[in-house]
């Protein structure tokens, strides 16, 4: 069972430096944090010159604290004309502290403030996990794992150029700096990668060494005689992934088609785009969101399980990720509609109830979820409920065509309305896309985000691709249902009114294919609704079709996002797993080079596609993973042909 963490416990001393209860150790210098930060971490890894002119680089750091390393070095970033293009800083954080305990903390540094007020703008809620934060316009990016340091390490990937490692005193927190710990954060780092550390207790020197660090002593901070740093040797095995989930080889030119401009297809274009991307977006209609994404509104909110898993913290994370990209977008358009409402999943049947007692003994953080009783989730809703219900004050309703329509103002973006791809070809070097009319498309990259049709083409008809088709209903809002102030959960889900409709619904017909509305379905989706809020929905006005539309989903229900596999040669490759052997020198997984997928979003893509893509857009341009690497796994579109192996099927 995954694992939950635990908030800071944190005091304040005299001289105002937090300290740390459980451990028994300030958070930084008595005599100026800020200074020490910028001596020992900062110029002990010789920055800023080492990422001067450079596209990226990484940071990884032990012990995230109040972030004062982080800001640091963004003010240094900041302040370099020479900068790298992009950073990113990777921080873990066993006991994060809460944002309201941070605000007073980090008030302390005031030439920090743009900076901190960035970072506490986005900082997530206190649940374990990866949090990936983009900040300062998309060119720093911060992952925050508030993880036990070895589970976070284990999930890790990318070639750290630079390690920060500031724990609590190796006296005082040993597992972190132990021999194991230091040989894992070995297999992560880039060649000639760097470290810096305030401390030069002898176990650590012998642990670094021991790792295939090359050591040295230098002049410590303020009354500290000493610090280390160290630069990592040529030999030092790297960290491997699964075979056959390896990453791609890079190797492109920044140009890519995508196909599709639906919610997926516009969230990889705009994430690619703001890394420098120059991107031809493929609609086959003449206009975007017309598909699965056409719904005049939809919900975005986590979905729980009684006890943490693997789905559940995709959908935590991804939860925020979302809310964070809106916030972003909204100061930079009028034109996207969405509101942060707050939404609320009502006891509707026995399973429900049973997840809600559950989880209101994992004691999550109230800023994330509320386990409430019928009366205050009455008040919340601003109508009566007569059932206890799961609260999440963040969640929120949007306009899908107004997010696409957002998402496609970068100027890196073209779109092409009118286009129906059906043929894909592979050249030496890039793809060709062929359209029913007109001079096919080509680019070295090729992301396939076309929903229903994106198991059509020959390299991707292999995955095993779920159609379901689904129907939302419109309801005139009345003087009595406008009362309702947050979105609804039940077996649907129901919307407060926007522009006078509220949208419920929807259908769940597995196997259909048939996208055309149909008054009988709004009668099931009325009759659903009357189920449940008996007194709410005889209130509606006249009830009338939204929007139907296939959506596609995948057995496992997680999302399909990745490069695709060769699947021939995949079979032949792994063919050895059908009889049950086992061994650790398999062949490198081949790809359809430069080929990639994002899909299967079933009925939670706009809660979930933006951290998609940013996982795709960081895959395809070579960066650090912007989510553990278990999810990769159960994200990757080979998943589904390792199965069939192991479960001796051709």
């Amino acid at each position: 069972m995954l694992k939950e963490i635990l908030p800071a416990q944190l005091s304040i001393q005299p001289n105002g430096t937090p300290f740390a209860e459980n451990f028994g150790d300030p958070y930084f210098s008595n005599y100026d944090g800020l200074a020490e930060s910028r001596h020992v971490f900062i110029q002990g890894n010789h920055l800023p010159e080492r990422w001067q002119n450079k596209a990226q680089f990484v940071i990884a750091e032990t012990g995230f604290g109040t972030g004062l390393n982080f800001l640091a070095t963004w003010q240094a970033w900041q302040n370099d004309p020479q900068r790298c293009a992009t950073l990113h800083f990777i921080s873990i954080e066993k006991h994060p502290i809460p944002r309201e305990k941070l605000i007073p903390l980090l008030e302390n540094w005031p030439e920090l403030a743009n900076f901190s007020g960035e970072l506490l703008e986005n900082y997530p809620s206190l649940l374990a996990g990866f949090h990936h934060l983009i900040l300062a316009e998309g060119q720093i990016h911060l992952t925050l794992c508030f993880m036990d340091i070895q589970d976070a390490l284990a999930e890790l990937t990318g070639n750290v150029n630079a390690w920060y490692l500031d724990g609590f005193a190796p006296a005082r927190n040993e597992s972190m700096w132990s021999e194991t710990v230091l040989k894992v954060i070995a297999s992560l780092s880039a060649t000639h990668a760097s470290l810096a550390t305030y401390t030069v207790a002898g176990s650590v020197r012998r642990h670094l060494m021991a790792a295939g660090f090359c050591i040295e002593k230098q002049t410590g901070f303020a009354q500290k005689r000493h610090m280390l740093i160290g630069e990592l040797a040529d030999d030092v095995p790297k960290k491997t992934l699964l075979t056959w989930f390896n990453r791609p080889q890079i190797t492109f030119n920044k140009k890519a088609l995508v196909i599709g401009a639906g919610v997926a297809g516009c969230q990889i274009a705009y994430a690619l785009a703001r890394k420098g991307w120059h991107i031809e977006l493929l609609e086959r209609h003449r206009s975007l969101a017309r598909e699965a994404s056409g719904n005049r509104a939809g919900v975005i909110i986590p979905k729980m399980t009684a006890e943490p898993d693997w789905g559940e913290r995709f959908y935590r994370s991804a939860f925020l990720f979302a809310l964070n990209q809106l916030q972003f977008l909204e100061k930079k358009s009028k034109l996207i509609s969405w509101n942060k409402c707050g939404s609320l999943q009502i006891n509707h049947d026995e399973r429900e109830s049973k997840r809600w007692l559950a989880l209101k003994e994992r004691s999550l953080p109230e800023d994330f979820i509320q386990l409430v009783d019928a009366q205050t989730a009455s008040h919340y809703a601003g109508i009566h409920l007569n059932t206890n219900a799961s609260y999440f004050p963040q969640g929120a309703w949007i306009n899908p065509a107004s997010l696409c329509t957002v998402l496609t103002e970068h100027e890196n973006i073209n779109l092409h309305f009118d286009t129906i791809i059906t043929e894909l070809e592979q050249h030496t070097n890039s793809w060709k896309a062929y359209p029913e009319t007109g001079a096919y498309y080509q680019a070295d990259v090729v992301i396939v985000a076309s929903g229903q049709e994106a198991a059509s083409f020959a390299q991707t008809k292999f995955l095993p691709l779920v159609p379901i088709r689904g129907q939302t209903s419109h309801a005139q809002a009345t003087a009595t249902s406008q009362h309702l102030k947050v979105t609804l959960g039940h077996e649907g889900y129901v919307t407060p009114a926007w522009q006078e409709q509220h949208v419920f619904g929807a259908t769940f017909e597995r196997g259909s294919r048939e996208a055309v509305c149909d008054n009988t379905r709004d009668a099931e989706n009325l009759q659903q609704l009357t189920s449940y809020l008996p007194e709410w929905a005889s209130a509606l006005g006249a009830v009338s079709s939204g929007h139907c539309a296939i959506r596609v989903a995948s057995p496992d229900r997680y999302p399909c996002v990745g490069a695709v596999p060769d699947p021939l040669d995949f079979m032949e490759r792994y063919h050895a797993i059908r009889h049950g052997q086992q061994h650790k020198n398999w062949p490198e997984v081949k790809y359809q080079t430069g080929l990639f997928i994002s899909a299967a979003y079933g009925s939670r893509g706009l809660t979930t596609s933006a951290l998609c893509s940013e996982l795709l857009a960081c895959l395809i341009n070579g960066e650090p993973l912007p989510l553990e690497l278990s999810l990769y796994y159960k994200l990757h579109p080979a998943r589904f042909l390792l199965r069939r192996l192991q479960q001796n099927r051709t």
